[in-house]
């Protein structure tokens, strides 16, 4: 007897009994119902930071840097004065340049200086964000960059977005399968995206409108966040 051909026959049937037992299941697997789900979660703003700036100009450098420098400290203790704290009062940017002026002999001259000097402010308690406003301008502040609104927690609006997402592919998910005569017996993959809490910004044409109110009134409205969720279900078969 060849045992050596009873081995390779033996080997070959175990491969094809392999082969088979492996797609068999592929053949008869489940179907499944893919879903998209999608859900917003609104948060109210706690805090507003606030951008200010304080430009100078002088013929002499060394008066545009001083007045620049009184001014911005003017600023700052107008600003400290209805309780917002030192660590929340910091400079963003500061410059120093030249002015230059064409001469009759068509040559480039210094005809002064221009000291710009910008500044954070955070407020913490939004409420105070419009008196903020107020006491940097009269305070001889000439410019308000930007104004955002944020929340500081954002894991509450977060969790509130995904059930809303998962709720909403939940109920799509029923209506499909219903529709198709088909029961949901279990979940395959479920993935997420979700987006972050975006900051309510005010443009330079309504801090425009603000700088001429008598006093400025700024509601600071709510904020968003959307979460997406794709599910795979499984259908019975």
């Amino acid at each position: 007897m060849n045992y050596n051909r009873i081995a390779f026959i033996l080997m070959a049937l175990t491969l094809f009994v392999s082969g088979l037992a492996v797609a068999a299941p592929a053949a008869n697997s489940a179907p499944t119902l893919s879903v998209d789900g999608e859900g917003t979660g609104i948060a109210a703003p706690d805090r507003a930071t606030i951008t200010i700036g304080v430009t100078s100009q002088a013929t002499d450098a060394g008066k545009a840097q001083n007045n620049n420098a009184w001014t911005t400290e003017q600023v700052n203790k107008a600003i400290k004065a209805l309780g917002i704290e030192s660590k929340d009062i910091q400079t963003n940017n500061y410059s120093f340049h030249p002015n230059y002026r064409t001469s009759d002999s068509h040559r480039n001259e210094i005809n002064g200086y221009t000291v710009n000097n910008s500044i954070i402010v955070i407020v913490r308690d939004i409420h105070k964000t419009g008196k903020v406003i107020d006491a940097a301008l009269s305070a001889g502040a000439n410019e308000i960059h930007s104004l955002d609104f944020t929340a500081s927690d954002t894991q509450a609006v977060r969790k509130e977005a995904l059930m809303k997402a998962v709720q909403d592919a939940q109920d799509k998910a029923d209506i499909l399968a219903q529709g198709l005569g088909k029961r949901i017996i279990g979940i395959k993959t479920v993935s997420e995206s979700t987006g972050y809490l975006e900051s309510r910004r005010y443009d330079n044409a309504m801090l425009a409108a603000a700088k001429t109110a008598a006093a400025t009134t700024i509601e600071p409205g709510s904020l968003s966040l959307t979460a997406r969720i794709h599910i795979d279900y499984i259908l019975e078969n």
